[in-house]
């Protein structure tokens, strides 16, 4: 009885078959993306997340909740540490704040803040293809 699971001339062929395959499949989507017009205006760019995190849906979607969420409370801390408090623990333990929210609040403004300055920066130095 002949198996043609365990054949190595067959799986060479398959595993061939597969590798020009994934390389014309590779080709074709590099003539895609030059086929694609180039923006020409700042604001009319995609943006997708997905180019830039190899990751899968799901979690894309955990890790942008979750940085929603301590990225702007560690960046509060840390901006209430080193410019009001001077980076001085005593006078850090002094401040009053009781509330967690406070410190997202302000760490969500100051990230606000350098997004805008980021985004303004990049318009102003965006050339169109």
């Amino acid at each position: 009885m002949f198996n043609s699971i365990n054949d190595p001339y067959l799986n060479t062929v398959r595993r061939s078959l597969k590798d020009r395959e994934y390389k014309y499949r590779k080709i074709r989507y590099k003539e895609k993306e030059k086929l694609k017009e180039k923006p020409k205006d700042f604001f009319a760019q995609e943006i997708n997340f997905y180019k830039y995190l190899n990751l899968s849906e799901s979690s894309v979607n955990t890790l942008l909740l979750s940085s929603f969420i301590f990225v702007p409370y560690i960046t509060g801390i840390a901006f209430i540490f080193f410019f009001i408090a001077k980076a001085n623990l005593e006078t850090f333990f002094e401040i009053d704040i009781h509330e967690n929210f406070v410190y997202w609040s302000i760490g969500y403004e100051v990230l606000a803040f350098m997004s805008i300055l980021a985004i303004i920066k990049s318009a102003i130095s965006f050339k169109p293809k």
